[in-house]
């Protein structure tokens, strides 16, 4: 077929259930549109569904089907993320009248099913909790421990979902999926259903697809288990291409020409690869002509490694990616840029509002201007601390009654949480307008404090409400403090703007491992390659869930992000002892560059001997 290499065009010319393994950089996106072309121009009868699962990736396949397949056949062919499709089948059926909570609200609204319930955990652990029995087809107790915390937790906060008549992105895959199982919804109206990024479904996801094959649609995956890196959200990477292939007979090809690493870059990502072993056999070969530069480096300390990496960038700054796997190196690498005042941008961070405690200091303040709008009184008087029996009588009078909370009279019988009482009496005075800078100032302070005293006078939580009430004071706008509030509200809405991910010259990326994939640079930098860091620490101590085989896989993705350069560092004192500062370099770089390492190693060792003699002779 034209335009796509032999590989290519043998999915793209199939018709029925098929597994493709696609390398990184090896035309996935570019296989699969040319699949859908191919599909609804054979059979005017055919309807395709392309899955992926994010909006941004949906949005660009959405254009690349607009601009390949011509005429009505266009209509035929949709992509959409997985979150979309399960949300539509639950609208479409009538199932689902429910408001569903995500980011921000669904931290505050956890901590209320904590609080209602008498349990005390960290917020971050509790969610972790959820997500687990939450992904689960039919949740219960991991190994029967039916008092468990993590259990009680996920208990808890479902209850408290039910009655407040709320939903989450899990409980609508499961809806979904229990709906087309029982017969009580429709499945997806598609002959053919198209998963990109199969690697990263998790069981629901699968167990949704395998219904849907079992009801006549034709299945096509694509993904690469080698990027399989999300099982702490319950992606089943390998397995679940094993078991589609048992469970469909599936025709099996591999998309084996990288188009994006040069081939220096792509043998060593191989070799360090091959060391898994639960992994699709790949005969990995690249389409770039030879001139990459591979290279390890080892340094004494992590000033040596980022002053290294520095002078790297500033002798040759074309589209550098500077990739770690935590964020306190990158932020140790945001440092020594800013340091130089080399242009940088840094992907993956959560914004300010994502954060669950400054959305809610915001969501009051946009109540308290715009006092019709109720939606955000539960979730505000709930962060309070509020009693669930009173949340739920107050927001079903304001709903039924179209009362702002302003103007709510409570019952003699409804004891009232303190501090709810403080917000009530003053509502109305807090949301009138003012122009006046130290009227303003005095009622931006007087929440503030209200809000910390309520939460807590010292920690993050204050700190970051302070901060909220510091950005709305010093606005650089003329308006009073409602027009300051609704500026600052847009914050409330989510972006329409897809990420700003594309490499741009003479700037800089910071980036996660994580948040690297599915992007490329010309140059690219993996800093801290020690033990310890990746693979983390967990991993070494079998405490995550992917184990040393994903970390792997994650430092492999960092690899195959480059196209031309490709350097590895890592930071070793070999005299250092008794300090865990010094950790050993990671065992991804002594698997893959063995002789390369020896050198390395040797190296510091020298460097380390004559540092440690300068210091006795002084």
């Amino acid at each position: 077929m034209s335009g796509l290499t032999e590989d290519q065009g043998l999915v793209a010319g199939s018709d029925g259930h098929v597994m493709c393994c696609a390398l990184p950089g090896s035309g996935k996106s570019h296989t699969m549109v040319a699949l859908a072309d191919n599909l609804v121009t054979k059979d005017p009868t055919y309807k395709l569904l392309l899955i992926t699962f994010t909006k941004a990736a949906a949005e660009e396949l959405n254009e690349r089907l607009a601009g390949k397949i011509q005429g009505a056949g266009k209509y035929r062919a949709k992509a959409a993320t997985f979150d979309s499709v399960f949300g539509k089948q639950l609208r479409d059926g009538q199932r689902s009248t429910k408001r569903t909570i995500v980011g921000g609200e669904q931290y505050n609204f956890l901590e209320r099913a904590m609080r209602h319930a008498g349990l005390n955990m960290e917020i971050d652990d509790a969610m972790m909790w959820i997500d687990t029995y939450g992904r689960m087809l039919k949740p219960e107790p991991i190994n029967g421990e039916w008092s468990h915390p993590g259990w009680l937790t996920f208990q808890a906060y479902a209850d408290l979902m039910e009655r407040t008549g709320v939903q989450d992105f899990n409980l609508i895959a499961r809806s979904a999926y229990l709906g087309v199982q029982n017969g009580t919804l429709k499945p997806w109206d598609a002959t053919h259903i198209l998963v990109d990024e199969f690697q990263d479904t998790s069981d629901m996801q699968y167990a949704w697809i395998q219904i849907h094959g079992e009801m006549g649609a034709k299945i096509v995956v694509v993904g690469d288990d080698d990027q399989s890196i999300y099982s702490w959200r319950g992606a089943a990477g390998y397995q679940n291409m094993v078991n589609f292939q048992s469970d469909f007979g599936a025709v099996g090809y591999v998309l084996k020409m990288c188009f994006r690493c040069r081939p220096e870059i792509l043998e060593a990502a191989c070799r360090v690869i091959e060391y898994n072993e639960d992994r699709v056999y790949k005969d990995m070969k690249s389409g770039r002509d030879e001139g990459g530069i591979v290279k390890v480096k080892g340094y004494l300390t992590a000033a040596d490694e980022f002053q290294a990496m520095i002078s790297a960038i500033t002798s040759d700054n074309r589209e550098w990616a500077v990739l770690a796997r935590t964020n306190r190196i990158l932020d140790e690498a945001e440092g020594y840029l800013k340091m130089h005042n080399i242009p940088y941008k840094r992907l993956g961070g959560k914004k300010l509002w994502d954060d669950h405690v400054a959305n809610v200091v915001l969501k009051l303040l946009w109540s308290l201007v715009r006092p019709k709008d109720t939606r955000f009184i539960g979730e505000i008087i709930g962060w309070l601390g509020e009693d669930e029996e009173a949340i739920q009588m107050i927001t079903s009078h304001l709903q039924q009654r179209r009362c702002p909370f302003g103007e709510f009279m409570p019952p003699a019988w409804l004891d009232l949480n303190p501090k709810t009482e403080k917000l009530h009496q003053n509502w109305i005075e807090w949301g009138t307008d003012t122009n006046d800078k130290s009227a303003l100032n005095s009622r931006v302070q007087s929440i503030v404090s209200f809000l910390k005293s309520a939460r807590g006078e010292k920690g993050r939580e204050a700190r970051l409400i302070e901060l909220v009430g510091d950005i709305l004071v010093n606005l650089k706008i003329e308006g009073g403090f409602v027009d300051r509030v609704e500026m600052l509200s847009k914050n409330l809405a989510p972006s329409q703007k897809k990420n700003d991910e594309e490499g741009e010259k003479g700037v800089v990326t910071l980036s996660s491992l994580h948040s690297s994939k599915g992007l490329q640079w010309e140059q690219v930098w993996i800093a801290a390659s020690n033990q310890g860091v990746c693979p983390s620490q967990n991993a070494l101590d079998e405490e995550s869930t992917g184990g040393i085989p994903e970390e792997r896989r994650l430092f492999y993705v960092g690899m195959t992000r480059a196209v031309d350069e490709l350097y590895m560092s890592f930071n070793y004192s070999p005299q250092a002892k008794g300090t865990s500062k010094s950790k050993p370099p990671s065992q991804f770089l002594c698997e893959g560059f063995p002789d390369e390492m020896t050198a390395v190693l040797e190296d510091l060792n020298t460097q380390a001997a004559n540092a440690e003699m300068e210091q006795d002779e002084e």
